[in-house]
This record gives structure tokens, C-alpha cells and sequence, in this order.
């Protein structure tokens, strides 16, 4: 008897704070959080040692009286929901009532606060979850929070902070995520008694993203903005050559709410899966807005994750909407394969970029199964900031030798005064390369077709740019259910297993033109395949199909049948070492030109590269 006892509340602040409160950075979040809720036009993140030492967040919002003030303190106390039905639709940022009390359990906490129309304000002084003061005080309009030595009085979770670098980069992390939520805040940030990042307030997304990751970047971003049914998806998408070797480029909002989310993720990456190779990933700053009732955002203690009540529609919604977005964004400029090989040099981030880089990357102890945080920083291949580069750069120049200067896309961030790029005369773009009317030269290898330009070469992979043709002529195929019927069905045998997850795939391959149907035990016919593979042998196409396909059948329907279509692209494309008279070469460039992604093949990898004349110059030494 008597061994089950009701904890004391300081212990129960203690316990919610190991939550809640992983680091500083989660400190200015649910603080820079509650700020945002209180209809703050500006904001001030002021930092001592990364936030070890002292982390002071300064709103003009609201404010609060001392009732409320005293009211913040404690647990589940909350003026953001006050009904079930408030915490099934949840709109703030913040609504549980627990990040003040568990913050103030663990640090030397300070509230100063006064509502716009009082006289006088309210100083509150806590210590370990213990208040020691609560006092009248003069001060503006707003609140003030200042945390001062973080696990002062929990030892066991101070030791485990990291360096003062490492903790200040995930605050600026969180900083830069905020800004790029809110545009429409004026944001300051200071650090050791410096004013690092000043973010004016905007009414422009694409603005902001400028002022956050430099408008040299900026320029490059596809914009996309549509709507289905509840889904609207909306922000700036990095084209395919602007890739990384990791996630920190991607960032994630639900209802301007930033998250780390695998579900939005895994629709993004989907949307880039024929576009760029594997294990590479692209950069984007993407909107997902949904009516509130129809996603949980209570998922994480810190709110971090969130759990949609129909993901297919979600993962459908933004997979389409990339995909439209990025076809017409690359079609109506120009972007050419990212090269394999060094890179000459590379634009220069903005100054908080490159910091906010560097803190992450001396950071080798990053939580399993998390993502470091950080946005475009030197790409893999690339000079860090600070090491020589081959050439001179030309500020934007992200090509190496023997590659001419990307032309800039079409964007948000055209400016007047934008500089020239090499090449253009008057800031006019270069005209979009036509492979078809280019003078054949020749075969390298019956694998690659050499072609002479006005100012130089250029050789293509037979075999990716067929079965980049091929792969968007089945994605066709695949709305309109057109199929070739066999003069003779042929009967397949798979061993169990894959039988199995032909069963499951019958009706997307249905939907590519295969037609399929059991034949008893294990076996299957073939009556008809898509009229685009040719004589290719359907049993070999299937097969492949079966065995390199992952086993998700839950897959969202679109995704499972693109990576079909890529699988039977590839099986029934041209092969290299294949000899292809003239005719055939001419006949393969121009249906490459009326394909949505004529600079990659299916699996990302680039399908032409140019070499000019200067290239040649430059290899042989001519001046």
C-alpha cells in the first residue's frame, strides 16, 4: 500500500520539459511560437552562447494582463482552445498550454508583459519552476521572455547540449523556418550581443525567400500554386539542377506551420524521382494548407509531425501539382543535365547560409533517424566556402569546365538590375537548344550520338533519351489505357512471391496498356502490351517490372505507376551498342523534344552535355 504517489507539480513541469524542451532551439520555438499567436507584426531572438547562457524573445503583440500572466504559468492553462472541438481543428501555432511551465521549470525564467491599453505591466520571475516574484513594472507594449541557464537544475540534460556552434545553428535553423512562414513579420535576430539576421517584413513569399537565401538563388525557383479540392499547395521549387546530397533544402509547411514531415516528403521527392538521380534531392520551399480538422497537429509533444486524415489526397495533390509546376517552369526557360564531374565554382550563399551550414556540418552527432537542419549550402562536388575553385566564378556560375553558363530561369525574382549572365547580351535569355536541328555528326560507341552546334558540340545517350521518350509515352498510355494486342498470347510463370505482387499490380498495369490475366497457379497470359515497347518481349518487361519494383502496394496510385512506367521504360528502350542509321538518330531527337523533361532520363541522370568551342580552345591551349 501507499507505493503510487501523485507527483509534485515542479517534478511534473520537470518531466513535461524533457518533452518539450530538447534544446534551446525548441525554448525560442515555443516562445517565437506564442509570440506569432499573439499577432506580433515584429519580433526579436536575442542570444547569449547558442542559447546555453540566455535566450530573450521580444513581441509587440498582444500582451497580457497579470491574471493571464500568472494564468501562462501553469499547466494546460491556454487562451487557444477551450473545446474538444478546438483541439480537433486547431489553427495557432501553439495551444497545449505547456511550453511556459515546463521552459520555467528548467531555467532562470523572466515574463515581462503589458496589453496595448494598460498603464503598467507585469514582471514575473521564476526559478526552477518555483516563482519568486511577481511585481508592477514599466515597459512597452507586448511581451518580453528571457530564459537565462537552461538545465541549470538538471544537470543530467545540460551535459548532453552541444557546442555553442552547433546549438546556435539549429536556432538559426528554426529562425529562418519562421521567417519563411511568416513574411509578413519583421524578424531580428542577435547572437552575443550582435545583430546577425534582420528579415524586413513583406507581403511577398518570394521576396522573403530572397532576403532569407539570397535572391541569386531565389532567381532560380519554379513557382508553383494551384488548388485541389481541400488541398492547396503552394511556394518555389528548385529546378533539377539545383540539387543537394541532402534534405536541408527542403523546407515544409501545413498551415504555415513548419514541419518535418515524411509524408509531404516522400510526395515531393516523388514528383522529382525522374529528374534527378538517386540519392540526390532537391531544393524547395513548399506550402501545404488543408482545412484544420483534417490534420492532427497534437501527433508530436513538439508539434513537429503531423498526421493528415487522407494522406493519398495529400501525397496525390502536391506529387501533381510539382510536376505541373516544374514541366512548365523548365519548358518555358532552359535547364541542361547537372554535370557528374568538379565543379568550377558556385554561387555564394548568403552570409547566415553559409553560417548556419557550417554549424550543422562540425555537428557529427546528429540524432538517429533525424535530419540535420540547414539550407542550401555547398552542393556535394562543390568548394565549401573559403577553398580554391578551378576557375574564377562568375557569381551564379554553377557549371564546370567544359559547360556554359546557365541562363537564368523564368521567376519571381527578375530584377532590373539583376546581373548578365555570360553569353547574353541586353540580360536576353539564350534560346532554347533544339537537339532535331542540329547537323548529325556521327555514332561514339553506337552508344552516343555526336551532334554539331553553332558554338560547339554536343553528344547524347541513345539509351537514356529513348527511354525518356518511352517513359512519358507510357505516362500517356497510362490515361488512355492504350494497349497493342498480341498475335499470339504468350503465358508467363513467376516463382511465388513475385506472382504474388503481379497480382497486387494488375490494374496499374492495366492502366500503362498490359494486359494481363491469371492463368492458374502461378502462371499469367499476356494479350497486349503498350503499342510504344515495339517487339520488345513482354515477358522480359514484366518480369523486370516485378523484380526491381519495390512491394508497396499502398503506394498512392500516380507514384506506383510511374515507377512502373520506368522500369518498362527502360527495358524497351534502345540499347547502347545499338548502331541507329541517320533517319532513326533524327526520328529519336525530335520526339525527345516534345517530351515534359528532355534534359534527364527517368532516373535522373542527364541524357546530352554540350562541349563549346571555347571548351575546345581552352583543351587544347589555343588563346
Amino acid at each position: 500500500m501507499g507505493r503510487i504517489k501523485v507527483l509534485p507539480e515542479t517534478l511534473c513541469n520537470q518531466i513535461a520539459a524533457g518533452e518539450v524542451v530538447e534544446r534551446p532551439a525548441a525554448v525560442v520555438k515555443e516562445l517565437a511560437e506564442n509570440s506569432l499567436d499573439a499577432q506580433a507584426s515584429r519580433l526579436v531572438v536575442s542570444l547569449e552562447r547558442g542559447g546555453r547562457s540566455e535566450i530573450r524573445v521580444v513581441d509587440d503583440g498582444v500582451g497580457m494582463d497579470a491574471d493571464d500572466a500568472l494564468l501562462a504559468l501553469e499547466r494546460h492553462a491556454t487562451s487557444k482552445i477551450a473545446s474538444v472541438s478546438d483541439l480537433q481543428a486547431v489553427r495557432t501555432l501553439g495551444f497545449r498550454g505547456e511550453a511556459l511551465p515546463s521552459i520555467a521549470a528548467v531555467s532562470r525564467f523572466e515574463l515581462v508583459t503589458r496589453e496595448r491599453d494598460a498603464v503598467a505591466g507585469t514582471r514575473i520571475r521564476v526559478e526552477g519552476g518555483m516563482i519568486r516574484s511577481v511585481e508592477e513594472t514599466g515597459c512597452p507594449p507586448g511581451t518580453a521572455i528571457t530564459v537565462r541557464d537552461l538545465f541549470f537544475n538538471v544537470p543530467a540534460r545540460r551535459k548532453f547540449l552541444r557546442s555553442v556552434d552547433t546549438e546556435w545553428a539549429h536556432i538559426l535553423d528554426l529562425c529562418l523556418r519562421l521567417a519563411l512562414a511568416r513574411p509578413d513579420v519583421h524578424l531580428q535576430i542577435h547572437h552575443q550581443g550582435r545583430r546577425t539576421h534582420d528579415f524586413a517584413r513583406t507581403g511577398s513569399l518570394a521576396e522573403r525567400v530572397g532576403q532569407v537565401l539570397g535572391h541569386d538563388t531565389a532567381r532560380l525557383l519554379i513557382p508553383v500554386s494551384t488548388e485541389k479540392e481541400d488541398v492547396r499547395v503552394e511556394g518555389l521549387l528548385g529546378p533539377p539542377e539545383l540539387q543537394r546530397a541532402n534534405t536541408r533544402g527542403i523546407f515544409l509547411f501545413v498551415n504555415n506551420r513548419p514541419v518535418k514531415d515524411r509524408v509531404l516528403q516522400h510526395a515531393l521527392l516523388s514528383a522529382y524521382d525522374t529528374l534527378i538521380p538517386k540519392g540526390r534531392y532537391p531544393s524547395s520551399v513548399l506550402f501545404v494548407s488543408v482545412p484544420p480538422d483534417q490534420v492532427d497537429v497534437n501527433v508530436h509533444p513538439t508539434k513537429r509531425e503531423v498526421r493528415f486524415r487522407r494522406p493519398s489526397d495529400v501525397v496525390g495533390a502536391v506529387r501533381e501539382a510539382v510536376l505541373e509546376a516544374l514541366s512548365k517552369g523548365i519548358q518555358s526557360g532552359w535547364t541542361r543535365p547537372l554535370p557528374t564531374g568538379p565543379v568550377a565554382s558556385v554561387s555564394r550563399a548568403p552570409a547566415h547560409v553559409r553560417e548556419w551550414q557550417s554549424g550543422l556540418d562540425r555537428e557529427q552527432t546528429i540524432e538517429p533517424g533525424s535530419e540535420p537542419p540547414g539550407p542550401w549550402g555547398p552542393m556535394e562536388g562543390h568548394p565549401a566556402e573559403g577553398t580554391p575553385a578551378t576557375a574564377p566564378s562568375t557569381g551564379r556560375n554553377m557549371e564546370p569546365p567544359g559547360l556554359a553558363p546557365l541562363p537564368r530561369q523564368a521567376s519571381l525574382f527578375s530584377r532590373e538590375d539583376a546581373p548578365v549572365e555570360p553569353g547574353m547580351e541586353g540580360g536576353r535569355e539564350e534560346a532554347p537548344l533544339s537537339l532535331a536541328s542540329l547537323r548529325i555528326l556521327g555514332q561514339v560507341a553506337r552508344s552516343y550520338i555526336v551532334l554539331e552546334a553553332p558554338d560547339g558540340l554536343v553528344i547524347v545517350d541513345q539509351h537514356a533519351a529513348h527511354e525518356r521518350i518511352l517513359f512519358d509515352r507510357l505516362a500517356e498510355a497510362g490515361s488512355r489505357k492504350a494497349g497493342q494486342r498480341l498475335a499470339r498470347p504468350v503465358v508467363l510463370d513467376l516463382p511465388p512471391l513475385e506472382a504474388a505482387a503481379l497480382r497486387r499490380w494488375l490494374p496499374q498495369l492495366a492502366e500503362l496498356g498490359f494486359e494481363v490475366e491469371p492463368f492458374g497457379g502461378d502462371s499469367f497470359v499476356v494479350h497486349a502490351v503498350p503499342a510504344v515497347l515495339g517487339r520488345t518481349d513482354p515477358r522480359e518487361v514484366i518480369r523486370t517490372v516485378v523484380e526491381t519494383t519495390p512491394e508497396e502496394a499502398d503506394s498512392p496510385r500516380l507514384e506506383l505507376l510511374a515507377r512502373l512506367a520506368k522500369t518498362a521504360a527502360c527495358h524497351g528502350s534502345v540499347r547502347a551498342g545499338q548502331k541507329l542509321n541517320p533517319d532513326e538518330i533524327r526520328l529519336l531527337l525530335k520526339d525527345l523534344e516534345r517530351t515534359r523533361f528532355g534534359a534527364t532520363c527517368p532516373h535522373g541522370r542527364p541524357l546530352w552535355h554540350k562541349i563549346t568551342v571555347a571548351d575546345l580552345e581552352r583543351t587544347f591551349h589555343r588563346s
